[in-house]
């Protein structure tokens, strides 16, 4: 979608409210509107089974309601379940409930399809209406998204609010080729690779480059630019290469290693040649780590480190997100947070504001080795978790990277949003919640250890859910997630045996 001249001077004119806004203490009010859109690609899109429920993650901005000036209005594409709504309000420590609702719009598009939820909103005028009607000032008000492209510019200009995310003219920086790029002109280091690769030819030119400046490397990644959550990468090994006519023999072997989660070689191929890659080394650690950092940048250029964690990667190739430990491990937490705030000041230079995470990759047993990997100009994985926790301990993360309970204690948590098992479908909210208690491993404020449950809007129809769990260690929050998780799954499967039987 284009966007006209008049309108793109609108939207640039709506942006410089937003620096005014972040930084004024009145005490008039404020109304931010949650739009959690997945706008990617709509190839990338269909590899998220119910990626409507993938809406209810960003919930964690009910913490906004704490400042008795904000309104929040959250639009999602389907109806959210009111029990749902009350769980998540009641992870948002001090607040109440009542005084919370009061200062809340839950709308919905009454929209199951895999379309963006943005989309949905801008050919739905009645929906817009609503939305409007919720902003009791449009000059005091901002939108919130989970990531940002034409069409959620497009959607700030309809509405007359700005847009806190990164202005879509700048989104190349997050893809796989412009993020290396960006990271390598800060000085941060990334892997040795190619980018800007459009074609079947390019990437067996770029792999066959890569093996011949660096002999004895292994493996290799290709990245489509556009891929989430590594559901676009793909693995390539040079065991058995020759030395001598070497594109060749590459060129022969990529139908057969060259497939991503969802794809074939021939999808593969014809996505990278619509979107473009990037080829890069793999790691050969001793002990391959994933960590990312997630950061805000504020309106007026202020770079700030939310968390680092340690990624959880599963699936074939061992690229695919599927949950993340906080916080990262101590041999290289710091490494990562400094080489994060490097690029994040490249990232506030270049205009980009809002949240985003940047994936990292290290080798722990030698610390110094810590490259960047890609910037994600949107909410990542380790977002939402870790906005729960602070919503939910209400302590603060300090500057060793540590998150300190409100007594100075510190709390680390294991955290996955893709529990699931099937006999999770017959399991509601609050049975989730009584499970938890009766077992004794339900969140204690008093102790500020425990478990609580997210991204629960994909629990009926695809038995999935997050799980959160927290503890005064490592190892104590991991013994924790895996005892509430055993618990789930035995609980579940009598209620199934129970049902069959009835």
């Amino acid at each position: 979608m284009q966007i006209s001249p008049r309108k793109m001077v609108d939207f640039h004119q709506l942006q410089q409210r937003l620096v005014a806004l972040c930084q004024d203490g009145s005490d008039a009010p404020v109304t931010v509107v949650v739009v959690p859109s997945l706008t990617l690609h709509p190839d990338e899109l269909k590899k998220i089974p119910g990626a409507v429920h993938f809406e209810q993650r960003l919930l964690f901005e009910l913490q906004l309601l704490r400042d008795p000036r904000i309104r929040l209005v959250y639009v999602t594409s389907r109806r959210i379940d009111p029990s749902i709504v009350h769980y998540s309000l009641n992870l948002v420590a001090g607040l109440s409930r009542a005084d919370a609702m009061a200062r809340l719009t839950v709308l919905h598009c009454d929209d199951d399809s895999a379309e963006p939820l943005t989309g949905k909103i801008l050919l739905r005028p009645d929906v817009l209406t609503r939305i409007g009607a919720a902003i009791a000032d449009r000059a005091r008000s901002y939108l919130v998204v989970f990531n940002s492209t034409h069409l959620e510019r497009e959607l700030a200009v309809r509405l007359g609010v700005p847009l806190f995310a990164c202005d879509p003219e700048l989104a190349g920086l997050g893809t796989k080729s412009g993020g290396r790029r960006l990271l390598r002109d800060a000085g941060v280091p990334v892997l040795p690779g190619h980018e800007d690769l459009g074609s079947e030819e390019d990437l067996v030119a770029a792999l066959a480059r890569l093996k011949t400046e660096h002999p004895h490397l292994r493996k290799a990644v290709v990245k489509l630019n556009e891929s989430f959550a590594g559901a676009g990468n793909a693995i390539f090994s040079y065991e058995g290469a020759p030395q001598k006519g070497l594109a060749a023999w590459i060129a022969d072997r990529m139908a057969d290693q060259l497939t991503a989660p969802g794809d074939t070689w021939v999808s593969f191929r014809d996505k990278l040649t619509v979107m473009g890659g990037v080829v890069e080394a793999f790691l050969d650690a001793q002990v391959l780590r994933s960590p990312s950092a997630q950061l805000e940048i504020e309106p007026g250029g202020r770079v700030r480190v939310l968390s680092t964690h340690d990624q959880v990667l599963s699936g074939a190739a061992g690229q695919t997100f599927v949950g993340c430990v906080f916080p990262a491990a101590d041999a290289y937490r710091a490494r990562v947070r400094d080489l994060a705030v490097q690029a994040g000041a490249a990232l506030a230079h270049a205009g980009v504001i809002g949240q985003l995470s940047i994936d990292f990759v290290a080798d722990e047993a030698a610390p110094e080795q810590v490259y960047a990997l890609e910037i994600n100009l949107r909410m990542g994985g380790a977002t939402a978790p870790f906005m729960f926790t602070n919503a939910l301990v209400n302590g603060h993360y300090d500057q060793t990277g540590r998150y300190l309970a409100p007594d100075g204690s510190p709390r680390h948590y294991v955290t996955s949003d893709r529990v699931q098992d099937d006999a999770f479908r017959s399991l509601s909210c609050v049975q989730l919640q009584e499970i938890a208690m009766r077992a004794g491993q339900s969140y204690q404020e008093a102790t500020r250890t425990g478990v609580f449950f997210y991204a629960l809007g994909a629990l009926r129809d695809f038995g999935k859910l997050g799980v959160v769990a927290v503890g005064e260690s490592r190892e104590d929050a991991q013994q924790r997630y895996d005892a509430a998780v055993a618990t789930l799954r035995a609980v579940a499967v009598l209620e199934r045996e129970h049902a069959a039987v009835q």
